[in-house]
């Protein structure tokens, strides 16, 4: 027998038992490793989701916050600022008597900021029953169309004053189900947008159809569009865009997240189709129901 051959036998079979026996070390060791990793992330995951909900739990309790004060402060203001109003009109209307150029001038500026900060305030107040959930409707059979006729026959009257034409195209349809006070809130603002920011000589296109049971109202200007970034934030809250109202006009910028909330709250849609310097397009849709 070859001793020497059967040493470096075992000596071959020694070093693969302990590679064999190394290897098995390290797997172990790499287990415990991604055990205990796994426990870590676990650990921090658990530790998110907790965090998470105390926050979101936190900004819902200071939102409820900001709409009881918003509520309340619209509210309060209100009351003395509409005074100021008819009192100013009373004035302006001479009712009280002769006024100079210079004290009437003073009297319209005072009675237009005071409207200017009334539609403010009665944004705010919208605002915060819309988030608070208490933004109730009064749901009855309706014309759109007629509603239409008599808003476009109202602001006629401003566009005409800067120039531009409003065109209409009203289909007949049946009546709509719909709460008509906030579906004007919703017509004069896309009106008053498209004539605010209309330049003198162009037009402005209204439209009214039906396509398999889904009523749309379109307001289409010629404005100077908005862009791509704008339009992500078109229908948040105190938004200020970049393009401006050609005619000095101010805004709140609510008027159009009001808007979306009153459309959604009619189980409809609402959406915006627009390029710098090639106008913009607002769609509002809904199904027909009488139901």
């Amino acid at each position: 027998m070859n001793i020497e051959k059967l040493m470096g036998e075992y000596y071959q079979w020694q070093k693969s038992q302990d590679r064999l026996s190394s290897d098995v070390i390290r797997e172990l060791i790499e287990y415990k490793a991604k055990d205990k990793d796994n426990g870590v992330i676990k650990k921090l995951l658990k530790n998110l989701v907790i965090n998470f909900a105390k926050a979101e739990r936190e900004l819902r309790e200071l939102n409820e916050l900001k709409n009881k004060f918003l509520g309340i402060a619209a509210h309060d203001l209100r009351s003395p600022l509409t005074s100021i109003l008819g009192f100013s009109d009373i004035l302006i209307d001479e009712e009280a008597g002769p006024l100079t150029e210079n004290q009437k001038e003073f009297l319209e500026i005072i009675n237009k900021t005071g409207k200017e900060m009334l539609t403010l305030i009665n944004d705010l107040l919208d605002v915060s029953a819309i988030e608070s959930g208490k933004l109730e409707l009064s749901l009855k059979p309706a014309s759109l169309k007629e509603i239409l006729k008599d808003r476009i026959r109202i602001y006629r009257i401003v566009a005409e004053s800067k120039e531009i034409t409003l065109n209409e195209s009203l289909s007949e349809i049946p009546e709509v189900l719909i709460d008509s006070n906030r579906i004007v809130q919703v017509i004069d603002n896309l009106i008053s947008n498209a004539v605010k920011f209309s330049p003198s000589g162009s037009n402005i296109y209204i439209t009214l159809g039906q396509k398999d049971n889904m009523i749309k109202v379109s307001v289409k200007d010629e404005g100077p569009g908005i862009s791509e970034e704008d339009q992500t934030k078109l229908f948040g809250e105190f938004q200020k865009l970049s393009a401006q109202p050609t005619g000095g006009e101010k805004s709140t910028g609510l008027g159009l997240s009001i808007v979306k909330k009153i459309i959604q709250s009619h189980n409809g849609t609402i959406e915006v189709k627009s390029k710098v310097s090639q106008g913009t397009t607002f769609n509002f849709s809904k199904k027909n129901t009488k139901k």
